[in-house]
């Protein structure tokens, strides 16, 4: 249990960075602006808000074990 909550931050973190690069060369590409705004969104949502929520619940679990 307490390496899922050290392994899955980690985890979000790289497939955000994933989700970031493929939008900008998307955007290098310029053949399609949806898909680069829905890459782009997934991937900050991965590491803006995802990440902080998986490390404060799951230290908080931790705590309760």
């Amino acid at each position: 249990m307490r390496a899922l909550v050290v392994v899955l931050p980690i985890v979000s973190i790289l497939i955000g960075l994933y989700f970031i690069t493929l939008g900008l060369w998307e955007l290098r590409e310029g053949v399609n602006k949806q898909l680069y705004i829905k890459y782009m969104f997934t991937g900050l949502f991965l590491l803006v808000i995802l990440t902080p929520m998986i490390w404060l619940f799951g230290s908080s679990l931790l705590f309760r074990i």
